[in-house]
This record gives structure tokens, C-alpha cells and sequence, in this order.
């Protein structure tokens, strides 16, 4: 376990995050930092943690430089005094994250090289630190770097614009044409910390929970460092929630090992959200020593079991022997230019994940290792996290002994900083690299790395438990690592292949760590720095659309390729002619083909057990992958989604000739008793079938009902049979749930394409003491109903109504709105 800086309560953390100054210069201008004294460089203010970019650069994604191509200088004055660092104290620089070449000097000292931004570096500076201290950091030129001659790779990518990144531990973002702005990273993007260690300095932990049946297991193993002559760690002790065990102490040569486990009978287990409550306890750790008690926080930990199911080839996660369908997002960054952003907006971000019934989030190999809060905001969320290694696309030289030295520390530190946390549920060595070699057309003997293969599997069982599922890369499995009916698929049949809707049925997915992947258009007034009424072939539009590198088409031509399928309209004689209409429809029709989709999915006949949409936030402003948009604010794809993914959900599918087919899912731990109730609605918003039934639909289980078994007669309702006109335009299924006020209702339209009646739904706002709601209410049928109410966000929107229904939506005041 990695501990925040911070946690030991003998070791005082000070932030060095005020007067920075930075300057650049040409590579290789300086190579020391005393060289700097008296050269005319233009020094101006820095903020760290933060890059460059965050520092410098213009408020827009597109006008900057090249921060790769100079050399970049930092430096900071902190006085320590000497009441601060008594005598047989140590002092150490931290550095949680240099990006990416990087030195750093202490009063003229060098005291740090570092060559991986993932990898945490801690620097004793007892004989250096003095009473006024100047620090100094220089992050080299990447760009000069890659100029140096080094073997080719194996297989090539057309993902990065430089084969040679594979050598270098850093992220790719801001180096991925396409689809991420180049805006390059560097600088010091993780807090800069002074410690003064004052008592047992903790060399290393490890605490990792696991559950025995019913009972919690805490092992704790140890081993600190003595801080000053004759001091010594004399007793030591585990608290877990309101409950202590007794450590074993054990003295060596020049440390002190300290060991012990708390083991506790029913204890109350951690759930994703899903199923059940995310219960964490609060841990720490308590050490008597010569100079008094020591308290080390050790956060707060779950308990939980973790499996997979691969029978019959399946991909299922089991948790707390539950199987559970997963379903969410891929994270991308809480904000693109610092690669950190606020805790605030992390937490909204992943919050409005949280209420959208996801329950799973990865964080890719082309992306960071995520902050400490982001881990810790799952753990209480109940979001499960599928962790992979910064590694994409490329074949990484782990042959290389510098090179795997560097990699082998960051995967064995960053597995330890997520050792305590029940949210990391799957590690994966990286992104697409089999997929990558393969399509290039290598050998399958060179598709992975023994690295990959061997030595990252061992470490996870060492660090995360031997029953932690891992993946030598995502995709992986069958003929090739691409098809999708064989292990983990990156699906985007339904999607970037431009595949029909049943394919979601058909194609036999068994696991999407990436799926789906729409130009997802946000509401008009989500649209910052763009004009909304600009046609979607502006260039200021298509910024904000994603494309592939080495295509000739973007995922705004899939979109429009979903909104002829689905809705029977012509795109480009659409936007032509009524821009406005053409963009309500895409807005909406990327939400109904993901609902679709993952209707299908969590049907008990389809193996597929969890998809992740690829992306879950836009890193610029526009019509990107993201189901929120760059300012973390719900596009309209958003709401469709968060009703296919509702722990209770009622489906509508077509079965062709055997007609339209109702499920019910209830993945909560109580059963589900009510009433199923089925309407048909004819083209004139006339009803012309209904049916009611009462169901029992038990605790994480399903129920299937046939339409036609429900109403009792024929009704085509698939319009198969065509024998005659189309009798229905909609099909409403509703679930009252006994003792709720609420009901669950889905809509199948017959034909997106046929114009409804006139309809105006009205809305009526209602203010009171928690916020305010509105009352929706329409007297035909109505689809793609939007809540328009300036500086108000609608829990629900999008929706579709039946002739007299009435719903009731909460809205929540936007920051700085007054009810």
C-alpha cells in the first residue's frame, strides 16, 4: 500500500505549491541548474502541481506550441526553520509525478534524474536542506530525445505520430492525432512535497483486504526504519472501524518488521452500487514508540470477493458470489490541459456516472494513472474500476534492461498505491497492442511481451490477490484479438463498422472494455466556445469530432449513417434543410441505438456480461465521444442510458416472428412484486391493446413474457406478418411497483420515421423547500421530450409520454442559480 503523503503522523508534509516561476529554453542549452544564474531568461509564474500548457498557454485547445520541442525550467525559495527539523530528523523532497525527462537540483545539489512521470520518487536532502533553499527542475526536451537512434519496432501505429514514444513512460494524450488536442504535458503535473520525518519511516506496506467467506481479513506487513538513535517501535496495533487486533513486532538489523492480520466475523461487505451498499471502514494503524504513540492513516478499506465466470467462454464479474452485469464508461482526464483538474469537478464527474446506474469505469493504457481522490471517490460510489497499465498500440522494448527496470517499478508502485482501494476489480497490461500486431500483420508468437505475459501477472497476484482478473491486453482472445464472440472485444460493430442493430444480438459479445463510440452532440447551451447554429461542417464544429487516424470518414459520418437507419431520413438533406431538427435528432438518436444496445446485452439469452462506452467525458468542447461533455454536464445520450442501465429495468425486444418479447431485470437483493402493464397505441395516439399482469421478479433475477402471451391474441407487434397497415406506432410497457409512488415505463416505437400527431406536452414547475420539480404531461403521443429550464438541470430528460401520462421530474439549481 502507498500512502498519501500526509498519513504517517509523526512525518510532517508540507505542499511546495506557491512561487514558482518557470522559463524555457532551446534543448540542451543548460545543463546545470547553476548555469542559470544571470542568463536573460523570461521567468513567469508557474502553478504546481500543473504543466506548461496550464501555466502558458492560450485559453483555447488549439493554439498551443510544441512543449515537447524546448526544455523547461522551474524553480522555487522555501525557507525551512530550525524549529521545524529537529535535531535527528530526516528531511526528503517527494515528487509524485515529473513529466516526463526530468532533473531536479537542491541548493546547486543534483539530487534527482527521473525518466517516467508515472513513477513517484522520494529524495533524502538531510545533508543538503538548509535554512533558505532554492529548488530547481528541468524538464528536457522530448522531441530531442526521440531523435536518437534506437532499433524499429516490430509493428507500427498509426495512433501517435512517433513510433519512438514506445520508449518513453509517459501518457499520450496530447500525442494522439485525431482525437486528442496537442497540447504535449510536461512539467511537474503531481504535488511537489517537503517531509520531515520525525518518527518510524515506513519503508513499506502492505494491507490488503480479503474476504474468507463471511469473515474480513486485514493482513498487515511492515517494515520501518528506526529515525534516530536508540528509538524504537515497541508495540504496535490495527484498528478497523471501532475494533483493534494486536501486531507482532519484530526487530532486525537495521529495521523493524511489523506484522499481524484483524480478522472480523460478518463483516458488512462493499457492493458495487448496483447491488447492493459500498460499506467502507476506517483503518489505521497505531505504533507506541520511544518518542509516543505514531498513527498511520491507512484510509478506509472494503471488504469484497471478486471473480470471473468463464464458462463456456464467458467474461462475467462476480461479485460477493453475484453476477454482475457491468456497464459504464472509459475515463479520460478530469480536465485535458493539467491532467488533474479540481477534486470538486472529479467528484461531480464521477457522481453523474454514479446516477446514471453505472457501476463499472476504466482507466486506459492511452490515458494517466488516475489521483488518489479518484480511487477513493469509487470506493465510496460503488464504482468498480478496470485498471490498465499506460501502455497502447505500441511494441514497448521491455527487452531492454534500462527500459523494463523503469516499467517494472511503475506497475509494482502503482499496484501498491491500489492495493487498499475494493473499487480495482481488473488489471490489464495495456490498450490494443495485440490488436495493434496483429492487424499489422506480425507473427502471434510477437503479439505480447513476456513482460506483459509473466512478470505483470505475478506482480498482480503478489500485490492485488491471485484471484484478480488480468488481461495481457484489451482486446485479447480467439483467432484473432479483434473478434469479438471470443474474449474481451473492443466492440464497435454497432457503431464505427456501421454494423445493423441486431448485430448487438448476434455478434456473441462476451465483454467490451470499449464499445459503442458515437459523436455524441451536446444540448446547445453545453456547446462552450462554438456556435451552436453553426452547420456541422464548420470547421470551428468539426474540432470537436472525433476521427481516427488514417481515415477518411469521422464518427460524424457513423452518427449520420444511425440517424438514416433508425429515423428514415435523409442527414445531409435534413441539416440542409432544417438544421435545428437535424441536430434534436442527433442528440437523440445516439442515445436510443446505446439503450438498445445494452437492452440486448443484459438479456439472460445474450453472454454478454458488461460493456464500457468509450468515452465517458469529451476533452474538448463539441460533439466528441463523451456521454458528458468537456464541462463534466450530461449531453442528451446521457439520460438514454441511464434508463437502460437502472438497477430495475423493464425491456421491450423484437423477436421477429415471434413477436415482441418483455424482460424485467431486478438486480437488487429483495425481490420485486407489482404490476406489468402493457399498451398499444395506434397511429393516432389512439389505444388500441392493453393488458396488465402481476409479477414476482426475484432478487437479482429476471423475468421474460411474451407481449403476445400477456395480451392474449395476435398483434403483430413486431410487424413481421405485414398483413395489412402498420396497427401501432408505439408499444408502452410499465412495471408499478408495490409501496412506490414511482413507475418504471419503456417505449418501442414501430417506426422513428412516421410523423406523430400534432403533440405540445405541457410542463409545469414546482418550487419547494429541496429544490424544484416539473410536471410533464401530454395528451397524444410524444417522443424526445426535452426539459428546457434555464439554470436547472433535470434529473430525467429526454423521455418519451403516453397519451395522459403525467411525470413528475426533480430539477437540481445549477451553481449559482437561486431557487
Amino acid at each position: 500500500m502507498s500512502l498519501p503523503a500526509g498519513s504517517v503522523s509523526s512525518t510532517r508534509a508540507t505542499r511546495l505549491s506557491s512561487g514558482w516561476t518557470l522559463a524555457s529554453t532551446t534543448p540542451d542549452q543548460f545543463t546545470e541548474a547553476a548555469e542559470l544564474a544571470g542568463a536573460p531568461l523570461d521567468w513567469r509564474p508557474a502553478i504546481v502541481p500543473g504543466t506548461v500548457a496550464q501555466a502558458i498557454g492560450p485559453s483555447d485547445l488549439d493554439g498551443h506550441e510544441e512543449y515537447d520541442a524546448r526544455d523547461w525550467w522551474y524553480r522555487c525559495s522555501f525557507k525551512v526553520a530550525a524549529s521545524e527539523r529537529p535535531t535527528g530528523t530526516r528531511v526528503r523532497l517527494r515528487f509524485d509525478g515529473l513529466a516526463t525527462l526530468a532533473e531536479a537540483w537542491l541548493n546547486g545539489t543534483r539530487v534527482l534524474e527521473s525518466t517516467n512521470m508515472f513513477v513517484a520518487a522520494a529524495v533524502d536532502v538531510t545533508d543538503v536542506v538548509a535554512a533558505s533553499n532554492e529548488l530547481v527542475l528541468v524538464f528536457r526536451s522530448l522531441t530531442r530525445a526521440l531523435e536518437q537512434k534506437r532499433p524499429r519496432p516490430r509493428w507500427k501505429t498509426k495512433l501517435v505520430d512517433h513510433q519512438q514514444l514506445r520508449w518513453h513512460r509517459t501518457t499520450l494524450l496530447g500525442r494522439i492525432p485525431g482525437w486528442t488536442p496537442r497540447i504535449q504535458p510536461v512539467g511537474p503535473w503531481r504535488p511537489v512535497w517537503l517531509e520531515v520525518v520525525s518518527g518510524p519511516d515506513l519503508v513499506r506496506l502492505d494491507a490488503r483486504p480479503r474476504l474468507e467467506g463471511t469473515v474480513g481479513v486485514l493482513p498487515v506487513d511492515a517494515e520501518a526504519r528506526a529515525w534516530s538513535a536508540g528509538a524504537r517501535v515497541d508495540a504496535a496495533s490495527l484498528r478497523v472501524g471501532d475494533r483493534d487486533f494486536d501486531l507482532t513486532v519484530e526487530h532486525e538489523e537495521d529495521t523493524t518488521r511489523i506484522h499481524g492480520e484483524a480478522r472480523i466475523p460478518g463483516v458488512a461487505l462493499w457492493w458495487p452500487r448496483t447491488h447492493g451498499t459500498p460499506v467502507l471502514h476506517a483503518c489505521a494503524l497505531t505504533l507506541a514508540t520511544t518518542d509516543g504513540p505514531v498513527t498511520v492513516d491507512l484510509g478506509r478499506v472494503g471488504f469484497r470477493d471478486v471473480s470471473l465466470d468463464t464458462t463456456n467462454g464467458d467474461v462475467r464479474f462476480v461479485v460477493n458470489g453475484v453476477p454482475v452485469f457491468c456497464r459504464g464508461a472509459c475515463w479520460t482526464t478530469n480536465d485535458v490541459v493539467s491532467l488533474s483538474g479540481p477534486d470538486d469537478r472529479l467528484r461531480r464527474t464521477l457522481e453523474l456516472m454514479a446516477d446514471a446506474h453505472a457501476n463499472m469505469v476504466r482507466v486506459g493504457g492511452t490515458m494517466v494513472y488516475e489521483s488518489d481522490a479518484f480511487y477513493r471517490t469509487c470506493d465510496e460510489l460503488g464504482l468498480l474500476v478496470w485498471q490498465d497499465f499506460m501502455c497502447a498500440n505500441m511494441d514497448y522494448p521491455t527487452d531492454d534492461a534500462a527500459f523494463r527496470e523503469s516499467l517494472e517499478a511503475e506497475v509494482e508502485q502503482q499496484l501498491r498505491r491500489l492495493q487498499g482501494h475494493p473499487s480495482v476489480v481488473a488489471v490489464c497490461g495495456g490498450s490494443e497492442i495485440e490488436q495493434q500486431a496483429a492487424m499489422f500483420g506480425a507473427p502471434r508468437e510477437v503479439w505480447t511481451h513476456e513482460f506483459f505475459a509473466e512478470t505483470a501477472p505475478r506482480l498482480v497476484a503478489e500485490l492485488l490477490g491471485e484471484r484478480t482478473p488480468y488481461w495481457t491486453s484489451t482486446p485479447t482472445g480467439g483467432a484473432m484479438p479483434f473478434h469479438v464472440g471470443t474474449g474481451i472485444a473492443h466492440y464497435f460493430g454497432v457503431g464505427a463498422y456501421l454494423r445493423p442493430l441486431e448485430d448487438a444480438r448476434t455478434a456473441g459479445v462476451r465483454f467490451g472494455p470499449e464499445c459503442l463510440g458515437f459523436s455524441n452532440v451536446p444540448e446547445p447551451e453545453n456547446l462552450r466556445g462554438l456556435d451552436a447554429s453553426a452547420p456541422p461542417h464548420d470547421p470551428t464544429w468539426k474540432h470537436g469530432v472525433p476521427r481516427d487516424s488514417g481515415t477518411n470518414w469521422d464518427f460524424e459520418d457513423v452518427r449520420d449513417h444511425y440517424l438514416r437507419l433508425v429515423y428514415g431520413v435523409d442527414p445531409v438533406e435534413l441539416r440542409s434543410s432544417d438544421l435545428e431538427r437535424y441536430l434534436a435528432r442527433s442528440r437523440a438518436v445516439t442515445g436510443r441505438v446505446m439503450a438498445h444496445v445494452f437492452d440486448e446485452w443484459r438479456s439472460p439469452e445474450n453472454p454478454c456480461a458488461g460493456g464500457l462506452v468509450w468515452f465517458l467525458q469529451d476533452l474538448r468542447p463539441g460533439a466528441g465521444w463523451g456521454i458528458i461533455d468537456s464541462d463534466a454536464r450530461p449531453k442528451p445520450v446521457y439520460h438514454y442510458l441511464k434508463r437502460a442501465w437502472a438497477p430495475i429495468r423493464v425491456a421491450l425486444l423484437d423477436r421477429g416472428l415471434d413477436g415482441v418479447r418483455i424482460e424485467v431485470h431486478n438486480e437488487t437483493a429483495a425481490a420485486v412484486d407489482g404490476t406489468l402493464e402493457v399498451s398499444m397505441y395506434g397511429p393516432g395516439s389512439v389505444l388500441t391493446t392493453r393488458a396488465t399482469k402481476r409479477v414476482v421478479v426475484g432478487a437479482r433475477d429476471s423475468l421474460v413474457e411474451s407481449l403476445d402471451a400477456m395480451v392474449g391474441h395476435f398483434t403483430d407487434s413486431t410487424y413481421a406478418y405485414r398483413f395489412g397497415p402498420l396497427a401501432h406506432a408505439a408499444i408502452v410497457a410499465r412495471l408499478r411497483i408495490d409501496g412506490r409512488s414511482e413507475e418504471l415505463s419503456t417505449f418501442r416505437w414501430s417506426a422513428l420515421d412516421t410523423p406523430l400527431p400534432a403533440s405540445e406536452p405541457r410542463a409545469t414547475v414546482r418550487l419547494h423547500e429541496r429544490g424544484a420539480t416539473t410536471l410533464l404531461e401530454a395528451s397524444k403521443l410524444a417522443r424526445d421530450v426535452r426539459v428546457d429550464c434555464p439554470g436547472w438541470t433535470p434529473s430525467e430528460d429526454w423521455v418519451d409520454l403516453a397519451p395522459g401520462e403525467k411525470r413528475e421530474i426533480a430539477l437540481v439549481a445549477d451553481r449559482g442559480s437561486e431557487p
